[in-house]
């Protein structure tokens, strides 16, 4: 892909319009404000970002086509991926595909009655013992990654469901870590590119307590007010999400749970080289020429230090 590619817009009449009313995109000014951004973004010292019009895209939408806050979220972006090694190193599907294939966390196949995207968190699937935390949060960001590319999950945003069936002592003993709730959560909400539009939790128990109160502070009041907590009643969650897009197991009418995590583990290991390729991108640590922040050797040989830019 070339860095300068020119964006070439594949929404369809509808979403073009909810990007217009939402997020003040506009066909005339859309390639100016990507130039803009563009620029700031090859003039900042230690950055080696992509620059194609795809992606810078996806900042400005995110950010209602405000250049400058585009400009910040971008920083943010690549700083959370030298500042959380333990999602960033070796950002690649292959990485982690055992906690894709346990279906711990998944994106449901269709899209929600807003057209949304629809991630799923499963407490059940999750042997604390043997999958790492860390590794859960490098899973849910590689499928992050991948559903951002979408011209129409930019526009439309991502509703993540939590189910905390099967919750158990141990499960809170091993997420109780605020260092890696505050690092996740917080790159989730502030340092990357995607409109999050809910958040449902379902069969919560009081065990989710302790662990909730880690997670509220992070949260910023835009979120806390898009949280919804279900319980056992699923019709609530058809209300918000509509029953097409969720399994059975949710009293849904779309596909099996299983055949939704066997697409999307396919989808990210088809994209593997694809990681590869982009984790030589970010903040090139100081004094390693030609080396990432992230210890990736880099496409160019750009020498800088995200420690001294001042990133919201």
């Amino acid at each position: 892909m070339a860095e300068d590619e020119k964006y070439i817009c594949s929404l369809s009449s509808a979403m073009k319009k909810m990007a217009e009313d939402e997020l003040n995109e506009k066909d005339l000014s859309r390639d100016r404000d990507i130039q803009v951004l563009r620029e700031k973004v090859k003039g900042l010292p230690g950055l080696n970002s992509r620059t194609d019009g795809g992606f810078l895209v996806r900042f400005l939408r995110t950010r209602k086509y405000n250049v400058e806050r585009a400009f910040q979220l971008i920083q943010s972006y690549y700083k959370a991926r030298t500042d959380a090694p333990e999602f960033f190193d070796n950002f690649t599907p292959s990485s982690v595909r055992h906690v894709l294939e346990s279906g711990i966390i998944a994106v449901m196949r269709d899209r929600d009655k807003e057209g949304r995207r629809v991630m799923v968190f499963r407490v059940d699937k999750w042997d604390p013992v043997v999958i790492k935390l860390a590794d859960i949060f490098k899973a849910g960001f590689l499928l992050m990654e991948k559903i951002i590319e979408e011209e129409e999950t930019q526009v439309a945003g991502v509703a993540f469901i939590e189910d905390l069936a099967g919750m158990t002592a141990n499960h809170v003993y091993y997420a109780s870590s605020p260092t890696l709730m505050y690092k996740g959560y917080g790159a989730f909400q502030n340092a990357f590119p995607c409109r999050i539009k809910g958040v449902h939790y379902l069969n919560e128990s009081p065990l989710f307590d302790g662990v909730f109160a880690i997670i509220k502070p992070v949260l910023s009041e835009k979120i806390k007010s898009r949280i919804r907590m279900h319980g056992k009643v699923y019709s609530t969650l058809h209300e918000c999400l509509g029953k097409h897009v969720l399994p059975p197991e949710y009293g849904g009418d779309g596909p099996d749970y299983d055949d939704s995590v066997k697409l999307w583990t396919d989808r990210l290991m088809a994209s593997e080289q694809d990681f590869i390729n982009f984790n030589k991108k970010g903040f090139v640590a100081h004094g390693n020429l030609g080396t990432s922040a992230t210890g990736d050797e880099t496409m160019s040989g750009m020498v800088g230090s995200f420690k001294k830019l001042n990133v919201d």
